[in-house]
């Protein structure tokens, strides 16, 4: 990742400054971080493998589609290292202390996506970071139509292709536990499960909270005083 590119990133996207596209892109932010935690996963061949059976020609498919859509994020949108260095070193100079009060929407939009994550992330436990990602980008195109008209790539992401895979593979670790623990099949409930929930519910959460303005600034169009 190239850091002057993203530093000129910031200030285009502080001179064309949009609610709406801040909301978008912390959302792609937090998808960027998440790929980003499953490349870091030395041992991820071998984790999939564990917890969903493919092979080894479908795990070549979607490391190749994360490693694409990574580096298009990493290129247009402002990611979560580039944020908080801004954040953090506001006080070296006016340039940075102007870019932190721009970038303030996108803070607080990231702060609340990672709150919902990690009160629901309980600590120690599995979790599938692409597939939650992939799920975070399903859901809000089903919610929000053409959400993502600002980047075609992300628009036409074919994440059911995706999500088809995981399906496909969540079923037959279904009936694999059924068999073994002698349970139900709707009884189980699997890491993808809460994968898919924790999407749901984070999508959900993020559409009804928007950024507040600062209502308590005193205006600058004095009142005339009735006589």
């Amino acid at each position: 990742m190239d850091k002057n590119e993203q530093l000129k990133l910031v200030s285009k996207y502080c001179n064309s400054f949009n609610l709406k596209k801040v909301k978008v892109d912390t959302l792609l932010l937090i998808v960027h971080m998440l790929l980003s935690d499953y490349e870091k996963i030395e041992i991820k061949d071998n984790t999939i493998k564990k917890n969903l059976l493919i092979d080894s020609q479908v795990i070549d498919f979607i490391n190749k589609s994360i490693h694409e859509l990574k580096n298009y994020l990493e290129s247009n949108i402002i990611v979560r290292e580039t944020l908080l260095y801004i954040l953090k070193n506001k006080n070296l100079s006016p340039k940075f202390l102007k870019l932190s009060k721009n970038l303030e929407p996108m803070r607080v939009y990231y702060q609340y996506l990672t709150s919902i994550f990690s009160n629901k992330i309980t600590k120690g436990s599995f979790w599938i970071p692409e597939l939650l990602a992939f799920s975070l980008i399903h859901y809000f195109k089903k919610e929000q139509e053409k959400s993502f008209f600002n980047h075609t790539l992300i628009q036409n992401f074919p994440t059911e292709k995706f999500l088809n895979i995981y399906n496909q593979n969540n079923i037959k670790i279904k009936k694999q536990l059924s068999k073994e623990e002698q349970v139900n099949l709707w009884k189980i409930k699997t890491n993808l499960d809460e994968m898919y929930d924790l999407s749901e519910y984070m999508i959900e959460k993020y559409l009804e909270f928007n950024y507040k303005i600062n209502d308590k600034r005193v205006s600058k169009t004095r009142i005339k005083k009735k006589k």
